[in-house]
């Protein structure tokens, strides 16, 4: 066997994302601030600047969404896994899997006078309770039968706990934690896409709103019911920041923290009586973070973004040489990913998560934030955006994937470059209640586009096949659409041969061969045995006409013959499994294995 068979190109991309903290003080008034990332705690002691990581119960290498401070303990969850830190000890003293059915508990937490721990769950909003004392935890079930995403959890000094709901139908439930009554605190008409909010007051009421507003109104709880009251009465919350940059306790201490980031391994901090500033730079062991879609740019690199945190980087197939730019270059980066990439001349298009940015990077030109990539778009009805092509027309981008939170259905995006217009076409106009993941153009220049009926943004779905359609170039219409394989939710990958057939994989490795416009099924296999769909899989070898698909176990490879249409073979079985693909350069497939890029070679080398 050749030696180059397979190679490991190593980690693009050796940082984690911060996703949230808290500052824990014990009785003795020391304190220690712990940020929780994926698998996963830094503790730091802001006097000496000390560092310490410990790594997840049961190697538990999963999110964190939500963190809560009490007594000097640390309370989190990632998965279905429950924990409990003492940070002065530096070791986990408590964690249980939450056997409920429900993916990702610790999604808000709250204490009750009692100092028992409450917390919230995904994606059937349950309230659980864990008593310190007994280390027991109680299910008190289901807060909402639609919505997914319980925010945040507040508990009153009546024994009434309220959660912030949403996303596609706002709420706020009151729950009375002796009588199990539970009643909704919104009316239907209000509910509507969003959030409700709930948080503790600094004087130990209960405060929340339900606007999306810069000056939301205000409502103060009490006894499973409330008041609305003016901006000038509310108590602020224990915890400060927006997303994952959420800290809970953040007055305590003698430090307030400016800043902080896990990726840079910095904390910024300003001492509560001198004023005087401090910096601690840290390191820690880190698998790296994940890579999303990779691309071959006009410059003959490969290019690529990790997820959580968002760096982008580029990659020399010829000197082996990786050059990771980092986050700061991404206009609005954060902690998204370039999921989709298109390329006209010298500029490479990316379409990134989340918000729905879409970038132009010239490749002739240095990388420089706000300069190169410039942001060009940003449409929340493809927040999360899955595929994009460049037109023979030389003149657009076409790209699209998945809508914002609470929303169903996502839009079309047609991006003319010259003159840096984005115009919109919506789900209304194309497929109903469902999004476009996956982008070709026929020879007549009419646009192919596959479906998914999934709503990865909370909402709820109402459709039960995807479909393919076709859209008409000139009327911008759509001409016909159809449900090509039975019962698949997504049509994920998508590339029309020169016969003007398209090849397609759906959402559980179904890979099928149709003519769009007679709607006939020249071929359909179940791959699944070969391993998962990942995130961009397909790509054409003009010189041999072969089609290669990526499947998370397999490399397969189809070879193109006319209108005769033949299985897939495989190529290579995976040494290290596909999370996502692809790009092929010099007889070499190259894809995203984990936080690794990865190659193997097809051909003579």
């Amino acid at each position: 066997m050749h030696k180059n068979l397979f190679t490991d190109h190593g980690i693009p991309v050796s940082a984690e994302e911060e996703r949230t903290a808290a500052l824990c003080k014990n009785e003795k008034g020391d304190c220690r601030f712990v940020i929780a990332a994926k698998g996963f705690v830094v503790i730091v002691n802001l006097e000496n600047g000390h560092i310490k990581q410990v790594f997840f119960p049961e190697n538990n290498d999963e999110y964190p969404y939500s963190s809560f401070s009490s007594d000097g303990l640390f309370y989190t969850g990632a998965a279905n896994m429950f924990m409990v830190l003492d940070p002065f000890l530096e070791q986990f003293i408590y964690y249980e899997m939450i056997e409920n059915g429900e993916e990702i508990v610790g999604f808000s937490f709250a204490e009750d006078r009692a100092g028992n721990i409450y917390f919230t769950s995904y994606p059937h909003c349950h309230l659980l309770c864990y008593y310190p004392l007994s280390k027991e935890i109680i299910d008190y079930g289901r807060m909402d039968d639609s919505e997914k995403y319980p925010g945040s959890v507040a508990v009153d000094q009546s024994g009434w706990a309220y959660i912030g709901i949403g996303t596609e139908s706002k709420n706020i439930v009151a729950f009375h934690l002796e009588r199990g009554l539970k009643k909704d605190l919104i009316i239907k008409s209000q509910r509507q896409k969003g959030t409700g909010y709930i948080h503790l007051g600094e004087d130990s009421f209960v405060y929340g709103h339900i606007g999306e507003t810069s000056s939301p109104q205000w409502m103060k709880f009490s006894n499973g019911d409330f008041e609305s009251i003016s901006v000038e009465k509310l108590s602020p919350s224990f915890y400060t920041g927006t997303g994952f940059q959420k800290i809970h306790r953040y007055q305590d201490g003698n430090y307030h923290i400016e800043s902080y980031s896990l990726s840079k391994g910095i904390i910024e901090l300003v001492h509560r009586e001198t004023a005087q500033t401090k910096t601690i730079h840290f390191s820690y062991t880190s698998d790296g973070a994940k890579l999303s879609t990779i691309y071959l740019g006009p410059d003959d690199y490969i290019y690529g973004t990790s997820m959580h945190p968002l760096q982008f980087f580029r990659f020399d197939s010829s000197t082996k040489k990786m050059t990771n730019f980092g986050g700061e270059v991404i206009e609005k980066g954060g902690g998204g990913n370039i999921a989709a990439y298109a390329s006209h001349g010298n500029l490479l298009i990316g379409a990134a998560y989340a918000g729905g940015k879409l970038l132009v990077f010239d490749t002739t030109k240095k990388f420089r934030r706000s300069v190169n990539p410039k942001l060009v778009a940003q449409e929340e009805s493809i927040h999360r955006p899955r595929c994009a092509i460049a037109l023979k027309d030389h003149e657009h981008i076409v790209w699209g994937g998945f809508p914002g939170y609470g929303m169903i259905g996502g839009s079309l995006g047609i991006y003319r470059i010259e003159t840096e217009e984005n115009y919109l076409l919506t789900h209304e106009t194309l497929v109903e209640n469902q999004s476009t993941i996956s982008l070709g153009e026929l020879s007549s220049g009419d646009i192919l586009g596959g479906t998914s009926i999934e709503t990865p943004g909370g909402a709820e779905s109402r459709e039960k096949e995807a479909r393919l359609y076709i859209l008409n170039w000139e009327t911008k219409k759509v001409k016909n659409s159809f449900v090509p394989i039975e019962g698949a939710g997504e049509i994920g990958q998508l590339f029309i041969d020169k016969y003007d057939c398209a090849h397609c994989l759906t959402d559980q490795s179904t890979y099928f061969v149709c003519d769009p416009y007679t709607e006939q099924i020249l071929f359909q296999i179940d791959l699944s045995n070969w391993g998962q769909t990942v995130r961009n899989c397909f790509t054409y070898d003009l010189h041999t006409n072969t089609l290669y698909c990526l499947l998370s176990h397999t490399l397969l490879s189809v070879e193109i013959q006319g209108k005769h249409y033949v299985e897939p073979k495989v190529v290579h079985t995976l040494p290290m499994g596909a999370t996502s693909g692809i790009v092929q350069k010099d007889s070499r497939i190259y894809y995203g294995s984990g936080s690794h890029l990865f190659s193997i070679q097809i051909g003579e080398g």
